[in-house]
């Protein structure tokens, strides 16, 4: 039953199932080869850094061999050579010597054929499979039953080579023949496929091929492969490695140190072949290592959505019953709640904004207030003229002497506001106020010049905002920035942006309120206090951060621990309210202690009882005094 239980908990672990995906990534890489090109590619990369001058294989190349090569096999071996071995496209008369091959001719001897890795020929064929036994066999005693790698550390200006027609003219030294292997072939034609291995690429006599092949194996510097079975086992501890260390290391440093990995394996590769020749595939790790950097990227991503989906989703569903109004900048129209901010701070007759076109000196009604657009009589439009212009050399409110209004009473005061921000014109503002009187024009000039900054100000950075969003919303900019879906972290965003706006208003509530308040949780710590409650302690000298419920109980209310622990007990188990008395330098309070009870949107971890906390508020009994007889005195 656990072990079901184990495994309906594995079946919704995401991470868990990626994670098998990626080492079964790694078995069938192994089994399907799939690498086996940069294995390739940095080995034939490798080879070059070695250089070695010493070889016992010399080639002879002759303009026709099938006419001069038993003349030429006869004037070799003369020299006394370890082995001649004759390669020709067609069969020819094979001399009767005992150390001089015929391959070609001769069909129980054979030389195997360089076979590409990758595109590179660069291996030796196994011994295995062959339907004759190998020269390399017969001169050199080889046998390998795997597929091995050539060494061409041998430079090509060190491999000695001669032509037919200098042997026969007796123009070679015996030391240069002398015990050798000499490979005699056909000269290369010039339209030969070119070789493509380490230091011969671009070269077309594929006896060079032969000849490093002959040389790899007689200074027994061939290369092996590793063993699929210890690659694969090296591969999964390297997956595993690579899985903790990216998760613990930051994007950076996890780039670093795969960019590292290639210097790193290519010179483990190298010391590897120097010194044990044997080809480790690094090619494999490499890419290993930039795979699971890949998949830990994408792993994260991918859980880090989920994780942030589930946490939008929350928020939303807790915010869902708790109105918060839309913000300035996400208003549809700037105006409107524009109008309604004069409207319900001043008294004006008429009242109508004008908004500037952009990229113009002109203006256009926008929006009218206790009249219609339409009741405007002045028909200029250009804000470089009067009254415009009036207003923006002020930088203020002008009383206008030319009617604006149509309608105008004979009482009637019509003005003109620039609306302007940081020296950007937003429009302007056109009123009316017919005075009464205890009108002060004074008053009512500098109340709507500061009404008029605020304004402004609010249409600029609404302005600024919204152009903004439409240079980001463009097509090119959404496909350049990767925002062509909206991103999870900006779902974040507005959900903790909506949240902060909310818990901000409720810590602004509760710190202007005037009682002192302080919050403490089950556990004795404090939560929240309110400036009251800040102004409270450093007037009484209580140091409340450093005190428990229990102890600011004892100490404002002069009670007995049990007693205070038993009044705390009845508070948390019942979640109930209760009042006492409490006096502190002669001054009298009424302490109101209330337990919070946890709703059905918080989580009840952490929290015993369903209490979220216990509310201490110290209620002033002098002021609440105070405020009574100041009342009466004002209704007398």
């Amino acid at each position: 039953m656990a072990v079901f239980q184990q495994l309906l908990r594995l079946r919704h672990q995401r991470a868990f199932w990626l994670t098998i995906s990626l080492f079964a990534i790694v078995m069938f890489s192994n089994l399907l080869n799939l690498f086996q090109a940069s294995n390739a590619f940095l080995y034939q990369a490798l080879e070059p850094l070695g250089q070695t001058q010493q070889t016992n294989i010399v080639l002879v190349n002759s303009d026709n061999l099938s006419n001069n090569h038993q003349q030429l096999v006869s004037k070799l071996h003369d020299y006394k050579p370890k082995a001649i071995i004759v390669l020709a496209d067609e069969p020819l008369q094979p001399l009767p010597i005992d150390n001089v091959f015929y391959p070609y001719s001769n069909k129980s001897y054979c030389v195997p054929h360089v076979i590409a890795w990758a595109t590179y020929q660069i291996q030796i064929p196994s011994q295995e499979g062959l339907n004759c036994i190998s020269i390399w066999q017969e001169i050199f005693d080889y046998e390998n039953n795997q597929i091995a790698l050539i060494d061409f550390k041998l430079a090509v200006a060190a491999l000695p080579k001669f032509s037919a027609q200098r042997v026969l003219n007796f123009d070679v030294m015996s030391e240069q023949l002398e015990n050798k292997v000499i490979i005699v072939g056909q000269k290369a034609s010039s339209f030969n496929v070119q070789i493509h291995a380490p230091k011969l690429n671009g070269l077309h006599d594929p006896l060079l091929l032969t000849a490093y092949m002959a040389d790899s194996i007689d200074k027994n510097t061939v290369v092996t492969l590793l063993k699929p079975t210890y690659s694969i086992v090296i591969e999964l501890i390297l997956v595993v490695v690579l899985l903790f260390g990216f998760q613990k290391l930051s994007l950076f440093y996890s780039f670093f140190i795969a960019f590292m990995s290639i210097f790193v394996w290519c010179t483990i590769g190298y010391f590897f072949v120097e010194s044990m020749q044997i080809y480790i595939p690094i090619g494999q790790y490499i890419i290993l290592t930039f795979i699971t950097l890949l998949w830990i990227l994408v792993v994260r991503k991918v859980t880090e959505d989920a994780e942030l989906n589930v946490v939008v989703n929350n928020i939303q569903q807790k915010m869902m019953g708790r109105f918060i109004p839309q913000s300035f900048i996400d208003q549809a129209s700037p105006w409107d709640p524009i109008i309604q901010l004069i409207s319900q701070q001043l008294d004006l007759e008429k009242s109508i904004f004008l908004a500037r076109k952009e990229d113009d000196h002109r203006v256009v009604e926008i929006r009218a207030m206790n009249c219609n657009l339409d009741d405007i009589q002045e028909m200029r439009r250009d804000y470089q003229r009067t009254p415009y212009s009036n207003a923006l050399k002020s930088l203020g409110i002008v009383q206008i002497t030319r009617p604006f209004f149509k309608h105008v009473s004979a009482n009637e005061i019509e003005f003109m506001v620039p609306l302007v921000y940081a020296g950007d014109v937003r429009g302007f503002w056109a009123l009316s106020v017919i005075p009464n009187t205890q009108f002060n024009q004074q008053a009512f000039e500098k109340n709507v010049n500061r009404f008029a900054a605020q304004v402004a100000e609010l249409l600029f950075h609404y302005h600024i905002f919204k152009a903004t969003e439409r240079k980001n919303k463009t097509l090119i900019n959404q496909l350049l920035n990767l925002r062509l879906h909206e991103p999870t972290s900006q779902r974040v965003k507005r959900s903790i942006d909506e949240m902060e706006q909310k818990m901000t208003t409720l810590e602004m509530v509760f710190s202007h309120t005037r009682s002192a308040n302080i919050l403490f949780n089950l556990f004795g710590q404090v939560i929240q206090t309110n400036a009251a409650l800040e102004q409270f302690a450093k007037q009484h000298q209580i140091a409340v951060f450093e005190m428990t419920a229990l102890d600011l109980l004892c100490r404002c209310c002069k009670l007995d621990t049990e007693v205070a622990k038993g009044k705390l007990r009845y508070v948390t188990l019942n979640k109930a309210e209760i009042s006492l008395p409490a006096k502190l330098n002669n001054r009298n309070y009424t302490l109101s202690i209330k337990a919070l009870n946890t709703d059905s949107s918080q989580t009840a971890s952490g929290e015993p009882f369903q209490v979220s906390g216990i509310l201490f508020e110290f209620i002033d009994n002098h002021a609440v005094i105070d405020e009574q007889e100041a009342t009466k005195e004002d209704q007398s």
